[in-house]
């Protein structure tokens, strides 16, 4: 997590693991945090319907980190609370998920910030791109 004269970003915009795989946010500049998009915190569902969301609290020391296991093979998106509104989304793909049923999938829904709508659907196109299957 970083702010730079180029803006708020995660960096990478997505993070391929094997289920039961952790990921590690370090705080580089900046007040941030990482948060799954979910009811709970007032968001669409962007992460699989069985998988408990989280939310790391306010990041605002160099340095600090925060770490998440992800148990459930999906797709699974997040933001940081303050700079949403700047595309400061990621995303985290677990396993080898289907990408019919992955609620993350879905066109990013009009409620969100325009640029997070905008980086959301260029990390669909990516992320159907990198999960598709072999003909058979």
């Amino acid at each position: 997590m970083q702010s730079t004269d180029a803006g708020h970003h995660f960096s990478p915009h997505i993070v391929w693991i094997e289920p039961a795989g952790t990921v590690t946010w370090a705080n580089e500049s900046g007040a941030h945090t990482t948060t799954a998009y979910h009811p709970d915190v007032e968001k669409p569902l962007r992460i699989p319907e069985s998988a408990p969301p989280w939310d790391s609290g306010m990041f605002s020391e160099p340095g600090k980190t925060f770490e998440r296991s992800f148990e459930d093979e999906g797709v699974y998106d997040y933001f940081c609370t303050p700079h949403e509104y700047r595309a400061m989304v990621g995303r985290v793909i677990v396993g080898e998920p289907s990408v019919d049923t992955q609620p993350a999938l879905a066109p990013p829904q009009d409620g969100l910030p325009e640029e997070a709508q905008t980086l959301l659907s260029r990390l669909n196109a990516r992320t159907k791109d990198a999960l598709k299957q072999p003909d058979e």
